[in-house]
């Protein structure tokens, strides 16, 4: 019956033997290092070390005996009986040195007078590593090494179950350092958590002036003094301090009074009172004298708390900015990345509020007969947040400026803040665009040009492509900008001037003039119905652009058909902040285009390089110079000889270099068609160009005119003319002057 017996119970007895197999393996491999471990750490000081087994530290000090005790992921110094949290960094920062800690030379066994000598028979500090039950370090700092960057050590350690024996070491100088420290070294240097983002009140007294900022809703108001809404980076400024605020290092704990007067925190310089949302007990700080020894840095302490601390020179001098550092002129607080919604009241269509909700990277509208363009609502977001008031106008005035009620009203959210921001705008006059925020009582007067950016209509965010043509179907344009006008017909491929005169157009100019039609985008559109300070009713210049060609289709492909389009494009007045009104009669809006295409499109298309010659051809050059001495040169190719008229060879390197600086000459500037005015000095001429030659058309002559000095330094040129070409343009001065110290 017994064998019976146990043979019943013997899977059972099997498995408890297993677990308590298993529990011993882990026991061992928990508290003992492997084999392994050991070879790697050979080198190490204290090999059987594990840090994340560590869960005390003794050191005893010359300032006193204290612990730093590990409760799973946190740190407490312990000392006088206060327990009291720690730097985790600091923690860690000793962990580290003792796992890394690798000997420079052993000294043997040493004698009395050695450990006298070396600090060990008075060590600064003692420290005792726990891990469990288990000590796996200890060692005792004595003094420098000298003229060498090291400490004398004496060590021990568990290994296995086995204390060794100690011994004398010379380790690197850091090893020393971070545990030869009083226990207020080791202290969490955090003053104070704070979530900024419920804070709903901060009041400070500097200087004897009391100060008190207040959240209401999405924005802070400074109230004492009354300056309204507070400027967001002023306040970003202070409660980035906060947010993680932190002490330089730890004085002392458990001060007395006598202390705090000593370090002039019982009439502090600055005081901070912080109001949580949450109702909690406010958190006060005071701020005192210099650091002892750290003249960066300021005394403080956290009221209620005894611990005197010092803080970096920062914390204090965001408070320390006069009030009027704290004063909002900008309509909006809000940052374009930020916002999430925006509702303009009765803006939308059939008098609905104008939505604008982000969607991603994305918006959409609601209540818009347009889809909306994301880049032209967020570059009007930052236009409403850059718009800054240069005047705050006394007292009440809202009612006096349509502002009681508002004529235009703009609600602002941002993400992850509750509460709206109200951008409230009222009367526009001569002297200017009226606007409050939010309930002030404050109104802004703003230049009238702002209402551009305040006076919100759905157009503002159409997409910004106005044509979507391509340059090549360009059939013609004509061009009036007074008292210019011209017409210009692509012939043969080539764009060239058919009126006023018939030339081929400035290659350049009228490429970009083409494309910029062709491609046709708006900087920003503006209103949807034309207003006077546009000047769009008399427009400044005005160009009509016919193309011809197959449209293409959503799919990429031609329609088949060759229709004929016509635009006609009037060009404004220019627009604050840059660029030119414009609009595109027959299409319902107005904008604003480059003004880079307001003066592509008023310029002369005459081409600019008019003037050259075709150098390979010329024969025959005669220079006439004008003035109180007049002269004339001429030069006659022989093969491929240059001599004068009296048959003296000329220099010919010096007349090619001549001819090819004409034949590349670009005028400058084209002053216009038709005669030109007395002033320019035709009837006498600075000089008189006249080249001859054999061209594909047969015999060939050029004639040019250069009239009077125009401009001054890098502006400074010559009016030209060339025969049989109605127009007046332009040499360099210093083409002209090189042609008047010509000698062959």
């Amino acid at each position: 019956m017994r064998r019976t017996g146990i043979a019943r119970y013997r899977t059972t007895l099997g498995l408890a033997g297993l677990v308590l197999g298993g529990a011993a393996f882990i026991w061992f491999d928990r508290y003992s290092a492997t084999t392994d471990e050991l070879e790697a750490r050979r080198q190490n000081v204290f090999r059987a070390f594990h840090r994340d087994r560590v869960s005390r530290i003794e050191v005893e000090h010359s300032s006193g005996r204290f612990e730093l005790v590990r409760e799973r992921d946190a740190w407490f110094v312990v000392s006088n009986g206060q327990r009291r949290p720690a730097d985790l960094l600091e923690a860690e920062r000793l962990l580290s040195e003792i796992e890394g800690a690798e000997s420079q030379r052993a000294l043997g066994d040493l004698d009395a007078t050695s450990r006298q000598r070396f600090g060990l028979e008075r060590p600064r500090a003692k420290v005792v590593v726990h891990e469990g039950n288990e000590v796996t370090a200890r060692f005792s700092l004595g003094g420098a090494v000298e003229q060498e960057d090291a400490v004398y050590v004496e060590a021990s350690a568990a290994t296995g179950n086995r204390d060794a024996r100690a011994r004398a070491l010379v380790l690197p100088k850091s090893f020393g350092q971070p545990f030869d420290r009083a226990a207020v070294e080791f202290r969490d240097r955090r003053i104070a958590e704070v979530d900024v983002d419920r804070l709903e009140r901060i009041e400070f007294t500097v200087a004897a002036g009391r100060r008190v900022l207040e959240r209401r809703g999405a924005v802070w108001t400074m109230t004492t003094p009354s300056l309204g809404r507070a400027s967001r980076s002023a306040v970003e400024t202070v409660t980035a301090e906060l947010r993680d605020f932190r002490a330089t290092r730890v004085l002392a704990d458990d001060v007395d009074a006598a202390a705090l007067r000593l370090h002039g925190l019982d009439a502090p310089s600055l005081r901070v009172e912080v109001r949580r949302a949450s109702g909690a007990e406010p958190i006060v700080l005071r701020v005192g004298a210099a650091c002892p020894g750290h003249d960066d840095e300021y005394t403080a302490v956290r009221e209620g708390t005894g611990t005197l601390v010092c803080v970096g020179r920062s914390f204090a001098d965001g408070f320390r900015a006069p009030p009027e550092g704290f004063r909002d002129d900008h309509v909006l607080s809000a940052r374009t990345d930020e916002v999430s919604e925006v509702r303009v009241k009765g803006a939308g269509t059939a008098g609905a509020d104008l939505v604008l909700r982000r969607d991603g990277s994305a918006w959409r509208a609601d209540n818009s007969p347009n889809t909306v363009d994301a880049e032209a609502i967020e570059a009007w977001l930052t236009a409403l947040h850059d718009l800054s008031t240069p005047a705050r106008l006394e007292g009440d005035l809202r009612a006096a400026h349509g502002l009681a009620p508002a004529q235009i009203v703009i609600e602002v959210k941002r993400t992850g803040v509750e509460g709206v921001e109200r951008v409230l705008v009222g009367a526009l006059d001569a002297q200017g665009l009226y606007v409050s925020r939010d309930d002030e009582p404050l109104v802004m007067q703003f230049a009238p040009s702002a209402a551009e950016t305040l006076r919100v209509e759905p157009v503002r965010f159409r997409p910004r492509t106005v044509l979507e043509e391509t340059d090549d179907q360009l059939r013609a344009m004509v061009i009036d900008a007074a008292p210019l006008h011209e017409e210009i017909a692509r012939l043969d491929g080539t764009l060239r001037l058919t009126r006023p005169v018939e030339i081929v157009a400035d290659p350049s100019l009228t490429s970009d003039l083409a494309h910029g039609i062709a491609t046709l985008t708006a900087d920003r559109w503006v209103s949807s119905t034309l207003q006077p300070q546009f000047g769009l009713a008399a427009p400044r210049a005005r160009v009509v652009a016919r193309f011809e060609g197959a449209l293409a289709n959503a799919d990429g492909g031609a329609d088949g058909a060759a229709p004929v389009r016509s635009y006609t494009l009037a060009f404004g007045a220019s627009a604050p902040g840059g660029g030119v009104y414009a609009t595109l009669e027959g299409q319902s809006g107005v904008f604003v285009v480059p003004r880079s295409l307001y003066e592509q499109a008023s310029a002369a298309h005459l081409d600019r390089g008019a003037l050259r010659i075709a150098r390979e051809s010329v024969t025959r050059f005669t220079l006439t110079l004008g003035g109180a001495t007049p002269s004339r040169i001429a030069l006659v190719k022989t093969g491929d000889d240059w001599r004068t008229e009296a048959g003296t060879t000329a220099d010919g390197a010096r007349v090619d270099a001549l001819l090819s600086q004409l034949a590349s000459v670009t005028a400058v500037r084209v002053f216009g068609y038709g005669p030109p005015t007395p002033a320019m000095r035709f009837a006498t001429p600075t000089m008189v160009l006249e080249f001859a030659g054999a061209g594909d058309a047969g015999q060939q002559s050029l004639r040019i005119v250069v009239g009077d000095r125009f401009g001054s330094g890098e502006g400074a040129g010559f009016y030209a003319r060339r025969d049989g070409l109605d127009a007046t343009l332009s040499l360099p001065e210093s083409l002209v002057e090189t042609l008047q110290q010509y000698r062959p």
